[in-house]
């Protein structure tokens, strides 16, 4: 069975999900959602007309290959810029700090804060989870 979401960071989280897709599969976008104690705050991302989310999946994806260590910050941003990630390895886990935010006018908001992950299992395991997400369409059920 295909998943429909996946969760990275506990008990704080990122969650991506609700994808929304064009008849040939490809993702046009997906809701992210973030969780920090008492606050909910989710936005839908666009996916790039050209790639998708190839370049998140390969943002997660060089995470985990490189989950022992490298040095500086390694960054992933949406094409809209309301997602944007940044991962700064600490030794032993890895800082994910994100930005979500809505940049109408109207109705602009933006929310930061930062998840801890372990390098090594958990961080491969969203990696996978990611690339699994985005990378399958959904089997048809009929």
């Amino acid at each position: 069975m295909a998943m429909d979401k996946v969760e990275v960071g506990r008990p704080q989280r990122l969650t991506f999900g609700d994808l929304r897709r064009e008849p040939g599969g490809q993702v046009l976008s997906m809701t992210v959602t973030v969780e920090l104690e008492s606050l909910t705050a989710r936005r839908e991302v666009v996916a790039s007309y050209v790639s998708g989310f190839a370049d998140l999946a390969g943002f997660f994806t060089d995470l985990g290959e490189n989950w022992r260590g490298w040095i500086g910050t390694r960054t992933y941003e949406s094409i809209e810029h309301d997602l944007l990630l940044e991962a700064v390895h600490t030794g032993s886990h890895v800082e994910l700090h994100f930005t979500l935010q809505n940049l109408e006018a109207s109705s602009s908001w933006s929310l930061r804060g930062k998840l801890t992950l372990d390098a090594g299992e958990e961080l491969m395991r969203g990696s996978d989870d990611l690339r699994e997400l985005l990378s399958h369409p959904p089997v048809d059920a009929s």
